[in-house]
């Protein structure tokens, strides 16, 4: 005869308990409530009541077959381990297993190995904390790249497929049109070095007509200069701008150095202009007033063998009474070269690099993943759910739109013969 266990009082016994033991946790934390006791003191005693004997049996207890639910604590960002740096903590190369045949020194592993690990003795490396730009976004900012046409298939192919690809409004200022790269095309600007000045003060004539020929509400705040060998990280970059009215004639920048500009009657003012390299700012307002201005400036003030274009550029505003406003975080060349320039110390004051310069092709590539891996890193760690969201929403995004883009304009290799067995 088979015997049947009655498990109902055994369900009702845990049932009991089970509540008893969430009435207890929900008083204690009224009391702590009552006793201003800290989240982590709080939480520390639920972690003690979790270890009890009384929950154990309640978890454990297998003889019944019963799904109970449990709640998962959620610690406070500060009360535990950081999580880890993907690139420089996760150190194991079989992370991601190779699966082909085939093995490729693209693969993720190998690539930290060989590539990304450099940089983690190199720049800072900030783990948590993350607070984004209080005033202006992305979107309100038009980043302005000046280019070549021998650079369309090297550096500003990676400047396109790299941070550029999650900016909302930027031009390419070149003499070349391509289908490949939305130029903006300066007729009779030139390809040389010398050819920045004409593209840069022809170019933000162009840019301010378009400008115009929007509705306020449509129209950017900001612009951002640089060139097509800067690799920027806008959501550092746009923290520069927190507090600043772009309404009034202002100009951002950093590493800067100081110039002799033309004053009126042939006079000499003494000006100060930041590094075209690193990239630099100026708000609407600046370009409103510097824009009657600067057809005359490159044809008749500016000497023609002249090639600093960024130095041109900050001696007109210093002619319409337009000072620097100095930022920290802007850096003229690449890690390496910053290290060894500036010391650990002065290198790693500033935790939020806005730009680095002289960044060769392939290094763009590197940096940018070493740094979107470390952003998204100090976004978990902060357990800011709604921001990490985005930033991966928007990477998707891009990367989709750039395949799209990569599909259209590259031409794949010949395929070759088919390999057959030896006859014999």
């Amino acid at each position: 005869m088979i015997v049947t266990q009655d498990v109902k009082p055994t369900l009702k016994k845990k049932c009991f308990l089970t509540t008893c033991f969430i009435i207890l946790i929900f008083a204690s934390f009224l009391i702590g409530l009552s006793m201003n006791v800290s989240r982590q003191t709080t939480t520390q005693f639920f972690l003690k009541l979790a270890q009890a004997p009384l929950v154990e049996r309640l978890l454990n207890d297998s003889q019944i077959n019963t799904t109970i639910n449990t709640i998962p604590i959620v610690r406070h960002p500060q009360s535990r381990t950081p999580f880890e740096n993907f690139v420089c903590d996760k150190t194991s190369i079989n992370r991601f297993p190779v699966s082909s045949t085939t093995p490729s020194t693209d693969s993720f592993d190998i690539y930290r190995k060989t590539t990304l690990e450099k940089y983690c003795n190199m720049v800072p490396i900030p783990r948590r904390n993350y607070i984004k730009p209080k005033t202006y976004t992305e979107d309100e900012v038009v980043f302005v790249i000046f280019t070549s046409s021998k650079f369309f298939h090297t550096r500003a192919t990676a400047t396109r497929d790299t941070w550029l690809s999650r900016i909302t409004n930027y031009y390419f200022l070149s003499a070349t049109s391509y289908p490949y790269l939305p130029v903006t095309v300066i007729a009779g600007a030139g390809e040389d070095k010398l050819s920045n000045m004409k593209k840069l003060f022809y170019g933000l004539q162009i840019i301010y007509q378009q400008q115009m020929n929007l509705s306020i509400s449509q129209r950017q705040k900001w612009f951002y200069i640089a060139g097509c060998d800067t690799l920027i990280f806008p959501h550092h970059l746009l923290k520069r701008l927190d507090g600043l009215d772009y309404t009034k004639p202002i100009r951002v920048g950093g590493h800067w150095g100081t110039c002799d500009c033309l004053g009126p009657n042939g006079t000499k003012i003494p000006g100060e202009f930041p590094s075209g390299g690193a990239g630099f700012f100026f708000s609407m307002k600046l370009l409103e007033i510097m824009q009657p201005h600067l057809t005359n400036y490159v044809e008749n003030v500016w000497p023609r063998g002249d090639v600093a274009s960024d130095v041109a550029l900050a001696c007109l505003a210093e002619q319409l009474g337009v000072r620097l406003t100095k930022q920290v975080g802007f850096w003229a060349h690449a890690p390496a070269f910053t290290l060894a320039e500036n010391g650990r110390e002065r290198f790693h004051r500033e935790p939020e690099p806005n730009d680095f310069h002289y960044v060769g092709p392939d290094e763009m590539y590197a940096l940018d993943e070493f740094y979107v891996n470390q952003h998204m890193d100090r976004l978990i760690n902060d357990e800011n759910w709604d921001e990490l969201i985005r930033v991966t929403r928007r990477f998707v995004s891009s990367h989709y739109e750039l395949l799209r883009k990569k599909r259209r304009e590259c031409t794949l290799p010949v395929i070759g013969e088919e390999v057959k067995l030896p006859t014999g």
